[in-house]
């Protein structure tokens, strides 16, 4: 009688342990749960990446022989005082100009577009009507091209698509006066922008002349070698304009005169059956800069699937 008591008192006296060690172990891996999880939140942190987007209308824009008072009334308008006077004067030695317009549309620039004068940045007036080869004789004509510029892109601009047979090109360095000719000479503009945040841009356009004959190159981009062809390129750096716009706003670039000096006839001017001269006017659409949150990746996280953005021309 006594062993079955004892029995008995044993059997519950480890049910209870049972009952008790179970709870325990319970709130032990919820105390573990609830920490692991906050260590995750805190060992894990939120990256931002920044995504800029500026949206900008390039347009080049063909003058009619009898427009040349519609010329000097649009540079009138524009204002050339935003740019540094050093830059000013080694833009006029290589035959540019360039400055900015306001987000109303200006008289003379309404008239090259051939759009509205009371148009303005807030409306869709961008249209440029088709005309005939016959009256592109006697009538400007205006092309459009709408960009969506993103960091480390730039867009290569062609004023003429023709290039010319040969084109000499003096620049000062430590007092000298250096100099060098090319041939088969086409002038390039390379066209990029940082968008800021209170939604402006900075635009920035560097010349190049593009010249002799096509050749095989390497070029590293982030470590990876990249094969491609293309003729060799003279940067021309010094000559970099770099405006900063709001929305709505203009940077018109152009060249002094058909018979300057300088290299800037060798993108805005032909004279193959009669002068044609041409400038470029870029207008800025808008500029954003976008912030989306991920989690970071572990250490050990696979790579496949970052990819490389392809440059843009």
């Amino acid at each position: 009688m006594v062993k079955h008591t004892n029995l008995i008192f044993w059997l519950i006296l480890g049910g209870m342990c049972v009952h008790f060690s179970c709870n325990l172990v319970d709130l032990n891996q919820f105390k573990f749960s609830r920490y692991t999880s906050g260590a995750s939140a805190t060992a894990v942190p939120a990256l931002t990446h920044n995504t800029d987007t500026v949206n900008v209308d390039i347009f080049v824009v063909r003058l009619a022989p009898h427009q040349n008072a519609l010329l000097r009334q649009l540079w009138q308008e524009v204002d050339e005082q935003s740019l540094s006077p050093q830059l000013r004067r080694e833009l006029y030695a290589q035959g540019f100009r360039a400055g900015i317009l306001g987000s109303l549309l200006s008289p003379a620039l309404a008239q090259l577009l051939t759009v509205s004068s009371d148009a303005n940045a807030d409306v869709s007036w961008g249209v440029i009507y088709e005309i005939s080869s016959a009256d592109a004789a006697r009538e400007p004509t205006a092309t459009r091209n709408m960009r969506n510029l993103l960091p480390g892109m730039s867009a290569l601009v062609k004023v003429f698509d023709t290039p010319l047979p040969e084109q000499s090109l003096f620049w000062e360095e430590n007092g000298m006066t250096h100099g060098q000719t090319y041939t088969d000479v086409l002038g390039l503009l390379g066209v990029s922008a940082t968008a800021n945040r209170d939604g402006s841009a900075q635009i920035q356009i560097v010349p190049e002349l593009e010249h002799g004959i096509e050749e095989q190159r390497v070029r590293i981009r982030e470590a990876m070698f990249i094969h491609e062809s293309g003729k060799p390129r003279r940067s021309l750096e010094s000559l970099t304009v770099s405006q900063r716009l709001l929305p709505g706003q203009w940077l018109i670039v152009g060249t002094t005169s058909p018979d300057s000096a300088g290299v800037g006839k060798t993108f805005f001017v032909r004279k193959d059956t009669g002068l044609e001269q041409r400038f470029l006017a870029i207008r800025l659409i808008s500029a954003t800069t976008t912030a989306t949150t991920s989690r970071a990746a572990p250490p050990n996280a696979s790579r496949e699937s970052e990819s490389m953005m392809p440059e843009r021309n």
